[in-house]
């Protein structure tokens, strides 16, 4: 995004808190309050962006250099999307990579620490990919956790410190669940009136508590909900 762009996010920003300033409706704040903390987000995100992409060659977004010869370039791809399952003793990841099978063994390694991991798939069609998984719900054991390369998938195995069932993947979709159910129980009265105010603010408090892992998720389904709004319906 360019710095033109981000000065535009900015006056519509400034726009939009004097529009919160002087709406009189409680419904009407909660929604311009959300879409304004998601413009303060985006406007960092991308000044950040900005920051790295002038301070270093080796920035996501940019190609960095490999050490073979000749003028070949690699990119770093950021893996999103898994699948997880548990037994007794292990939490499994599955990380879906075409061709990760064609790598050198050696080329596919996964750091573990007690509340974390990081996967790591280097040279792989030109390209290095990385998963990375932060606060994890429960510590596991980093000395016996590992992984295995299959065809076009990763899977890897964490190593409970204690044969419990987890409800969840990370504390951070805990925290999502528990505050969600926490309003839900406390609101029901409260929001009998207006359904969709009770929503507007589980969104609300869990933005404003959230990390930025947190505000990702409730910025996605704020956006899921408004486009479902805009569809036309027949009354």
């Amino acid at each position: 995004m360019s710095r033109e762009a981000i000065e535009n996010l900015t006056l519509d920003l400034e726009e939009m808190r004097k529009l919160a300033g002087s709406a009189q409706r409680s419904r009407v704040q909660q929604m311009l309050a959300i879409d304004i903390r998601k413009l303060e987000t985006d406007i960092q995100r991308q000044r950040d962006l900005l920051a790295a992409q002038a301070s270093s060659e080796q920035s996501i977004s940019r190609p960095v250099q490999t050490s073979v010869s000749g003028d070949v370039r690699r990119y770093q791809v950021e893996l999103k999307e898994y699948a997880w399952d548990q037994s007794d003793k292990f939490i499994k990841i599955f990380v879906t990579v075409n061709g990760v099978q064609q790598v050198p063994e050696d080329n596919v390694n996964v750091e573990f620490t007690e509340n974390s991991f990081q996967l790591v798939i280097s040279d792989l069609n030109n390209k290095d990919y990385i998963f990375v998984v932060n606060n994890l719900l429960n510590q596991i054991d980093s000395e016996k956790s590992y992984r295995r390369v299959k065809s076009d998938m990763v899977a890897i195995y964490l190593a409970k410190q204690a044969p419990k069932k987890w409800a969840h993947l990370t504390l951070t979709a805990k925290r999502l669940q528990d505050l969600k159910d926490e309003r839900l129980s406390n609101g029901k009265k409260a929001s009998s009136d207006d359904p969709s105010s009770g929503l507007m603010n589980i969104m609300q408090q869990l933005y404003e508590s959230g990390d930025p892992e947190t505000k990702r998720m409730i910025n996605k389904a704020w956006h899921e909900s408004q486009t479902k709004q805009k569809t036309p319906t027949l009354e």
